[in-house]
């Protein structure tokens, strides 16, 4: 779990747009999203969070669930999402997320 918790945070660390706290080997990450301009227009225009609409086009390019923090009561003005790390084996997981970080790059770069 340590190991995987590990590579969460440091992959969300080094994505673009995306930070996350050190990962004490819980089962779940909270990486915050730091949205453009435009990503928060076409939201508002959507009538659904940013990180709503963040998550979907996540599931639906890549078969990746999360789940938004807006649900979780999030402060105003910050986006996150929730993420598990209980995907194995390991081998898995580091797949998964080179999914994730091609998928985040590509949606921000829509957004610039």
């Amino acid at each position: 779990m340590q190991r995987r918790a590990e590579l969460l945070s440091n992959t969300f660390n080094s994505m673009v747009n995306t930070k996350c706290t050190k990962i004490e080997g819980a089962m779940y990450a909270f990486p915050e999203v730091i949205f453009s301009a435009k990503a928060l227009k076409k939201a508002e225009k959507e009538q659904v969070p940013a990180d709503f609409m963040y998550c979907m086009d996540m599931v639906e390019q890549t078969g990746i669930m999360t789940v938004p923090g807006s649900g979780f009561g999030q402060r105003d003005g910050s986006y996150h999402y929730r993420m598990t790390n209980l995907v194995t084996p390991t081998e898995n997981l580091e797949e998964t997320l080179k999914a994730l970080r091609t998928f985040n790059e590509e949606f921000h770069n829509r957004y610039v």
